[in-house]
């Protein structure tokens, strides 16, 4: 049975702030400008806009979906505490997903990349029926996967993360919190 709720997924991961809100009949998104430190000042009032355009509130969201990684640290964080915040003033549910796996969904084995700077990636590997998240250099990916399929990040695709946000939700993979998910440490964690 299809998904009659009213949803928001949240995605602030990255350079563009990404939201999607929707339901059964409908869905609205909104895609920022690319001015990641603006993300704690646009992700409310976006999310209000496309709540309105629906002719919704927050108290009428029944699930909210979170990528928690990987990208900006800081960036991480707030769409994480935002989608957090929202769950439990509204009570609606929680779903976590990484942007790698949204675009990898269609993918039965292959690497979902998304370039880290300096030729590294952070890579979610789909092989075996397993799946396993690292950070590689290009060499190693070339060395270690040469003849396996890539998928590349470039920005938030809204299909993927509908799609992907609406298989969790039918196998009722739920989270109690979204919590950050990191790949690597953050330059202050390493250098501290």
């Amino acid at each position: 049975m299809a998904f009659q709720g009213n949803f928001l997924i949240i995605d602030a991961s990255g350079a563009e702030l990404f939201l999607a809100a929707g339901n059964a009949k409908e869905h609205r998104f909104f895609s920022g400008n690319g001015e990641a430190r603006r993300h704690s000042s646009e992700i409310l009032v976006q999310t209000e806009r496309l709540l309105c355009e629906l002719g919704l509130t927050p108290a009428d969201l029944d699930v909210i979906g979170a990528v928690s990684g990987p990208g900006s640290f800081t960036g991480i964080r707030i769409g994480v505490t935002t989608a957090n915040a929202l769950a439990r003033a509204t009570g609606a549910r929680l779903i976590s997903f990484t942007a790698l796996e949204a675009i990898a969904c269609d993918m039965s084995e292959g690497l979902s990349l998304m370039d880290c700077k300096h030729s590294n990636y952070y890579a979610l590997l789909k092989l075996d029926g397993e799946e396993r998240y690292f950070a590689a250099s290009e060499e190693e990916l070339k060395r270690d996967y040469p003849s396996l399929p890539r998928v590349f990040y470039s920005a938030p695709d809204p299909e993927l993360y509908i799609k992907t946000f609406l298989q969790k939700l039918e196998k009722e993979e739920f989270a109690s919190l979204v919590r950050p998910f990191y790949i690597k440490k953050s330059s202050a964690e390493v250098s501290g």
